[in-house]
């Protein structure tokens, strides 16, 4: 085990440069030296093989409600201003448990079922053409800000029915506030991305008073509207609980879905050969958003409490302490996957982890693959040609979200395909690609 990771502490590793860029050299030395690894830094013991970290996401001996919302170290006003904002974030559904968890999943389970989704599809593909369109003038883009983002923000927009003149306002507000929760918690820039929150949660909250108000008058087919249609026994979800869940949880969830695009580009931009066998087989496209999400998956990290002592992979547990499920060791574990370090877009099966498992498995998995397949499909289908501007990538804490900040590209089209009938872009798609883009919910996640 490197020296550094004994002295610092696997916390304060992740965080080092090296591992920010490439984190599984770390994960595959964790797993050599022991099944579950103990962090005197963090008082917690990291699990990075697979069998491991499926079973303690589905073990229902340990909890899910360590909300990341600290504010103890900030000045005692501040914590006062934002407590309304913690009790909300204290009620998304990722961290409750047993049957507070079943009561709040429920109405999301009904408000993002595939169909709501299947009517984006549509105007989804016309807007990746048109952002590719738009980047093949250009000869360059950003595919962070000029692609992925755009077509996440959509998704909220569409499923929220919000009107285009408050769109950008209302996910800038939600921008806000997710910086504030996953920033340091201390120091001078803390203290000011907790002003902004304050700002931006009372606006938001004003916003979604008005719109709960009317959802509860009349009935509109959106993911508010639909989680307010519950069965005759069942107790309707409260102003904080939809503000949690419809608005804040579905924000993370796009963000999701666009951290999922950037980094599917990366990874193909950096196998080319790869991704020249996927321009040749488009219909192979499921198959390949499977295993780019295993690749590199945004969501690295899951956390579980453990509040009685208990055995777990031979050894005793807690009480109070933590496991950290290390959600991209356990994709690569040589155990459950062939040459786990390899791309292989035709990999099958692949069971990978990345929307966790069991009870607590993401409820927004199919839309983060909705949107890849959407996003990729478009790519492929117009034949574009995207190259890096540089080999160096700034990539976030692994930790805690990885992706990259940005992802400059430069952008062109085949004169081939430039010269194709100009027909609407919807009807040019490739009956294969659109054909491959509409995947069913593979059973195994």
């Amino acid at each position: 085990m490197d020296k550094d990771v004994l002295n610092k502490g696997v916390f304060f590793a992740l965080q080092e440069p090296r591992y920010i860029t490439n984190p599984y050299p770390l994960f595959r030395a964790l797993r050599s030296e022991a099944r579950l690894y103990w962090d005197f830094v963090l008082g917690g013991w990291f699990l990075t093989g697979y069998a491991d970290v499926r079973t303690a996401l589905a073990d229902p001996r340990l909890t899910t409600t360590s909300s990341p919302f600290d504010v103890s170290q900030l000045p005692p006003d501040l914590q006062h201003e934002l407590a309304p904002f913690g009790r909300v974030m204290d009620r998304v559904v990722l961290y409750t448990d047993a049957t507070e968890h079943e009561r709040l999943r429920r109405p999301l389970n009904r408000a993002f079922h595939p169909a709501a989704f299947e009517r984006l599809r549509s105007e989804m593909e016309t807007l990746a053409n048109e952002l590719l369109a738009e980047a093949e003038r250009r000869g360059s883009m950003d595919v962070v800000s000029d692609y992925s983002r755009p077509l996440a923000n959509h998704v909220m927009s569409e499923l929220l029915a919000l009107p285009d003149a408050h769109r950008a306002e209302l996910i800038s507000w939600c921008d806000r506030l997710k910086n504030f929760t996953m920033a340091r918690r201390v120091g001078h820039e803390t203290v000011l991305k907790a002003n902004a929150a304050v700002k931006s949660f009372q606006a938001v909250r004003a916003y979604i008073h008005t719109m709960i108000a009317a959802r509860r008058e009349n009935f509109a087919d959106d993911v508010i509207g639909r989680s307010f249609a519950v069965e005759p026994n069942e107790a309707p979800p409260t102003e904080d609980d939809v503000l949690a869940n419809c608005v804040l949880f579905l924000h993370t969830g796009v963000l999701n879905m666009s951290a999922s695009i950037t980094n599917a580009v990366v990874v193909l931009l950096q196998h080319p050969t790869q991704f020249a066998r996927l321009r040749e087989d488009p219909q192979s496209i499921t198959t390949a958003a499977e295993e780019l999400l295993r690749y590199e998956t945004p969501i690295q990290v899951s956390l579980r409490g453990v509040p009685d002592e208990i055995e777990f992979s031979g050894r005793r547990i807690g009480p109070k302490q933590l496991l950290v499920l290390l959600l991209g060791a356990a994709n690569r574990d040589p155990e459950q996957f062939a040459d786990p370090d390899l791309l292989d877009l035709t990999r099958r099966p692949n069971h990978h982890l990345s929307f966790g498992a069991g009870p607590h498995g993401c409820v927004g998995s199919w839309m983060a693959r909705f949107g890849l397949t959407i996003a990729l499909g478009a790519i492929l289908d117009r034949q574009t040609e995207l190259r890096l501007k540089s080999s160096k990538l700034e990539w976030d804490l692994p930790a805690i979200w990885r992706t990259v900040r940005t992802l400059p590209v430069y952008v062109r089209r085949p004169l081939q395909k430039r010269q194709t009938s100009q027909l609407p872009i919807t009807r040019r798609l490739s009956s294969r690609t659109a054909r491959a883009a509409r995947m069913p919910v593979p059973s195994s996640q």
